[in-house]
């Protein structure tokens, strides 16, 4: 083994005992605080249109967590929910038709949290970062992307990780905002959530 090898190897090897990694996986899931879509109310001559979420799903999904030093983590999610909405149709004088659906969406928060106050059982945090979003052909004209950030605790249970946290996205505007003419549901770009999470 020539010295450049050796070199780089001892290097690799005091890195890794100076600066510790792990990562951990688990599951993450909880439920919205608010709704996934805008109400809002499409009006013609002789027809009006309202829609709007009718409840709120919940969320659920795998979680990996790069541990790194200093209190730093780098949390990934993969949630997958359901988008409920409720359309109640008039057409001018018959009585109001009501049709409910639910729909898929998958979001990925990808965020960077610092643990503060490092307790033995105990440590608060701070979360941001980025989240992305994919829904189904009904409504690509969702905005795929947002910010998000939240506080939560993280609780040591024997080997398991129990970390509650609330959760603030901001999304960007809708690509095609609802109209008349295409009465397109349009998302809610303020959306919050309460979630736990559970890793090893």
């Amino acid at each position: 083994m020539g010295p450049l090898k050796k070199s780089l190897i001892g290097i690799l090897f005091c890195s890794s005992a100076a600066f510790p990694q792990s990562v951990s996986f688990g599951l993450r899931g909880g439920v919205p605080l608010t709704d996934a879509f805008s109400d809002a109310t499409y009006q013609g001559v002789d027809f009006t249109r309202h829609i709007f979420s009718n409840s709120k799903a919940f969320a659920v999904g795998p979680l990996v967590e790069l541990n790194l030093p200093l209190g730093f983590s780098i949390e990934a999610d993969a949630l997958y929910r359901r988008l409920n909405l409720t359309t109640v149709n008039r057409v001018i004088p018959q009585p109001p038709v009501t049709i409910s659906n639910g729909y898929s969406s998958w979001e990925f928060p990808v965020l960077g949290k610092l643990r503060v106050f490092p307790l033995p059982f105990v440590k608060p945090y701070v979360e941001a970062g980025p989240t992305f979003r994919t829904t189904g052909s009904s409504f690509n004209n969702f905005s795929k992307a947002g910010f998000t950030a939240g506080v939560g605790v993280e609780l040591k249970l024997f080997k398991i990780r129990i970390s509650p946290d609330i959760r603030y996205t901001r999304y960007g505007s809708d690509s095609k905002p609802g109209s008349i003419v295409n009465f397109l549901a349009t998302s809610n770009v303020n959306q919050a959530e309460f979630l736990i999470g559970l890793s090893f």
